[in-house]
This record gives C-alpha cells, structure tokens and sequence, in this order.
C-alpha cells in the first residue's frame, strides 16, 4: 500500500507538465500530411543532368511538408507524416512515372507507418501534392486504414496551377460518415518561398472555419504545456530540461526529492512511462508574468513497474521570461 501511494504521489506531482489538452469544445487535432522533398515542379536548385531540370529544382523540405507546419503550428495540432515503405523517386519525371502507374492500377501503396491514437482526434486535416491532377494514391491508403466516421476531416494541398483539383469532393465521396470542411490550396512556389504569404492564407482560412488558436497569453500558457507534454511521451530530456526553470524538484509520497536531473533519468530509462494524459476542464489564471493551469485529468502510465490510468487533480504553475513560459513546482 505504501509503495501504491508513493507511486500515486509522483503522479500527481508531474501531471501538471505532462497532459495532452482534449476537451469537448476543443478536440484534438492532427494534421496528417504526405510531402516529398528531392526535385519538385518550379521550386528549388535545378540539379545539373537532371532529365528535369528545364522545369523542377531539388528542395530540402517539401512544399506540403511546409505548409503542414504552418497548419500544425496555428491550430496546435499534432503533426503526423504519411510515407510509404517505397518511397517516390527523387527525380521529378521519374516519380511522375510512378504516380502514373499507380493512378493506372488504383494501387493503394503501402505505408510505413500508423497513427496509434486515431481515436484520440476529432479533427483531421489532410494534406497532400496534387499530381497529374489528382492526389497520391498512398492518400487513399491513408483513408481507408481508418474508421474516421463522426470526425471532422479538412483537406489541404500544394500544387503549381491545380487548385484543389476536386480532391475535395473525393475525399468528401470516400468519408461518407465523416464531416468535409472547406479545403485549402496553396501554389508550391509560394509555401517553399514565401512564409508570410503562406502564413496569410492559412490564418484566413483557418478564422473562416473557426479553428485558430488565439494568441492569447492563456494560449501561450496552454502551448508551453502541450510542448511538455509531448515530450514527457517523447522522452526529450533536452526539451524538458529547456522547458522546467532550473531548481524545479520533484518531491516522492516518502519524502524523497529528485533534482531535475535525477527525475528526467529515470523518464529517460523507462523508469517512468507517460502514454496518454487527457484534459478535462482546463482552468488558466495569468496574473502578469505568473500562471496557474488548474484540470481534472485522467492519466495513463507506467511507473516504478505499477500501470493503469488515474483520475488526479492538477494545479501547475508557469512563469514567463522573454516570451516562454516555464513550468516549475
């Protein structure tokens, strides 16, 4: 019993640094998006012998990838990237090629990876290139590997002239249980080389629909949180330790305090294990350069070898220093 309590204890001490926000008001978002870097079309430094290079430049980051971020980071959301276990060809006319080909088969290529909490989102964007008019087929991959029924799907695309190119609707046609927001469409050219107009045209688009996040100081506050948060789940020690102000303890049910150093160890080796946090009635107080974050929150981990999810009250406190907020005890 008193090893259960002192595992509780620890608990409730890092839940405050260590919650993932979902309300009713406000659900979950993720920004799942396929990109590709290499040679794209108008875009980038032309490669000498490239049989593209009359049209396309070869780029570190792909246009979509951008324009994810710059949705990701406005909504708060979690990024996710869609990538297949073969991928394109960094050559443009070569991945033309094969986007071609599987447009010929209806192929649903195969991906490499999943989103392991789907359940956990009520919001999906989805974004994507448009090629030969149209978006990868690893986006039907995408959408069929998911029950996205009841969620909120909003479309999102690069392209060079194309628009949407009537994805929208296909996506909306393939979701039938799901809701299809209004989509947005942004040239290639202008998300790998103009960030305030890319900036622009998402904050437009995202205040029509409703899904900015303001920039209030209770924002901010509440941003700073989901960093922690993540990275508790990450287990970044170097985010962490940026983000706690030095001399924050951690304080056991025995008595027993751990430095930053210490506790961030045992998060480090698999000690201690933080899977899902969910927020329920967040509170944020700011009072100049002080804030108080105050939830009832149901937590699941592993610690000290003792699993299960808690339901435990929160109050963490947050200082501001040159525009961060900093948690600490």
């Amino acid at each position: 019993m008193r090893k259960l309590l002192a595992v509780i204890f620890i608990l409730i001490m890092i839940v405050p640094a260590a919650i993932a926000e979902e309300t009713v008001s406000e659900p979950r978002i993720l920004v799942a998006y396929l990109s590709r870097a290499g040679e794209n079309y108008n875009v980038g430094t032309v490669k000498e012998g490239s049989a593209s290079a009359a049209y396309a430049g070869y780029i570190e980051k792909g246009n979509t990838a951008i324009l994810a971020e710059t949705i990701a980071e406005a909504t708060g959301g979690d990024l996710f990237a869609i990538t297949t276990v073969i991928p394109y060809p960094d050559d443009y006319a070569t991945m033309l090629q094969a986007a071609q080909d599987e447009i010929d088969t209806d192929a649903r290529p195969e991906l490499a990876g999943t989103v392991e909490n789907m359940d956990d989102y009520g919001v999906i964007f989805i974004g994507y290139p448009i090629w030969h008019g149209r978006m990868p087929q690893a986006i039907y991959t995408f959408l069929e590997s998911y029950d996205l029924s009841g969620k909120t799907v909003i479309p999102f695309n690069t392209h060079e002239g194309s628009g949407q190119s009537g994805t929208q609707q296909v996506i909306a046609n393939a979701l039938p249980g799901s809701t299809v927001l209004q989509g947005l469409a942004v040239r290639g050219k202008t998300a790998q080389e103009d960030p305030d107009q890319t900036q622009a045209l998402v904050n437009e688009w995202l205040e029509g629909l409703g899904m900015k996040r303001a920039n209030t100081e209770e924002a901010q506050v509440l941003a700073a949180y989901e960093a922690i948060q993540q990275a508790m789940i990450d287990k970044d020690i170097e985010t962490l330790d940026r983000l706690y102000l030095d001399g924050t303890t951690f304080t056991h049910m025995s008595g027993k305090i751990q430095t930053k150093k210490e506790f961030f160890g045992e998060i480090a080796d698999g000690t201690l294990n933080y899977f899902r946090y969910v927020i329920h009635d967040p509170q944020i107080t700011v009072e100049g350069n002080e804030a108080t974050l105050s939830a009832s929150v149901a937590l699941t981990a592993k610690v000290y070898g003792a699993s299960g999810t808690w339901t435990l009250p929160v109050n963490t406190h947050f200082t501001k220093i040159d525009g961060q907020w900093y948690a600490h005890n």
